[in-house]
């Protein structure tokens, strides 16, 4: 859809900081979501705007499992 955004999400809580990307959702789903990770305790939120295709990029071992794990014989 010609809405979608697509970032990398460092979320810190406390010591810990987690990475995750989001793709395919609309900018108010985005910012609700982080809105969220607020409630929930995150002391920081950054996004990074990154393009489709890296994104696409990023998750294909994710989606396309086959292609990135060794056969077994």
């Amino acid at each position: 859809m010609k809405d979608d955004c697509f970032y990398k999400v460092k979320i810190t809580k406390g010591k810990k900081i987690d990475i995750c990307h989001w793709g395919y959702f609309p900018y108010k789903m985005v910012m609700d979501d982080v809105k969220q990770l607020y409630k929930d305790g995150a002391d920081a939120v950054e996004l990074e705007m990154i393009t489709k295709d890296r994104f696409d990029k990023m998750i294909e071992p994710y989606t396309n499992p086959e292609k990135y794990t060794k056969k077994r014989k």
